[in-house]
């Protein structure tokens, strides 16, 4: 029965064959026309894959997603837009409202921004010529690693400048106890606590009592009893503020070192290039899909019509 049916319908289609063949030319004409040049730009793509690299760990994202975040932020977008004068490029007029939106919207039309399986990041980049669209994908870039460079360099350059602060601020001490232990040294002849209480009370008992240099190791002494442990504990502070200063300025360099660092921040794993052919609009598929739902609606509607007069 179902074998009967379907030899009648095509039984059907070829009576009516010349009304059919008239609907399909005439869909593909009309598919060439809107599928031309004039109401389809042509469309070419570049791309670029890259690997996330020396990327300071913000948040629990993994790399590939942060590097995603910046690329897809507004700043880099107003930069991509200002260095290829996107406005223009796309027609789009400046007092026209919604400007903004607008410019926007057409941005993330052609720009295409995706993780890939394995942790790295795909830029795509299509536009109606071949050479904007190589030139934007290496010019995102190149602004996404000096935004990133910017970003990092603000952050070493907070930590710099607090290390700065700390280095001043011991150095002022150790410079202030120095001058305390100088003072100490010179007018109470202090030099080295232990060693030298060792030394004098060896000698004092050594010494000939009521003799001179009697009475010198016994004003000594006295200057060891009144100003000994101070001394002592000025030098000790001075030993710890020096360690400390030591400590503080290897992390003061470290930090200028990596605000002063001109990085990539990213590994190249597929290099862009021109594109010769265009990737929208496909033609072919245009006029294919166009001629055979005309053929399909042309059958419906003949059916339909041919059931109404019955």
């Amino acid at each position: 029965m179902e074998r009967f049916e379907s030899i009648n319908f095509i039984r059907w289609i070829f009576k009516r064959y010349k009304p059919l063949i008239i609907v399909e030319i005439i869909a593909f004409v009309l598919s060439l026309v809107f599928s031309s040049q004039y109401f389809m730009p042509k469309e070419y793509k570049s791309f670029t894959t890259v690997y996330p690299y020396n990327i300071s760990e913000y948040s629990h994202e993994i790399p590939s997603e942060q590097m995603i975040e910046f690329l897809n932020s507004v700043d880099i977008k107003n930069q991509v837009i200002e260095k290829f004068d996107l406005a223009k490029h796309y027609n789009i007029v400046r007092n026209g409202k919604p400007y903004i939106d607008k410019l926007y919207a057409e941005y993330d039309h052609n720009v295409n921004v995706q993780p890939t399986e394995y942790g790295a990041v795909t830029i795509k980049v299509y536009d109606i010529s071949a050479d904007t669209a190589f030139e934007m994908v290496n010019g995102i870039l190149d602004v996404l690693n000096k935004k990133i460079h910017q970003i990092q360099k603000e952050k070493s350059m907070e930590v710099a400048n607090m290390l700065k602060m700390a280095l001043d601020s011991r150095k002022h001490q150790i410079d202030s106890m120095s001058a305390l232990s100088k003072e100490l040294s010179t007018k109470y002849g202090l030099l080295e606590y232990e060693s030298q209480t060792r030394e004098v009370t060896r000698a004092y008992y050594q010494a000939a009592k009521g003799s001179k240099q009697s009475d010198e190791l016994t004003q000594q002494i006295k200057n060891l009893e009144d100003h000994g442990i101070e001394f002592r504990s000025v030098n000790q502070h001075i030993e710890s503020a020096l360690l400390d200063y030591s400590v503080i300025e290897a992390k003061y360099n470290e930090a200028m070192k990596d605000a002063n660092k001109n990085l990539t921040y990213w590994n190249l794993v597929s290099a862009a290039f021109k594109p010769d052919t265009y990737c929208y609009p496909l033609r072919t598929l245009i006029v294919l899909g166009t001629c055979f739902a005309a053929f399909v609606f042309s059958i419906v509607v003949m059916r339909s019509l041919e059931k109404l007069k019955q």
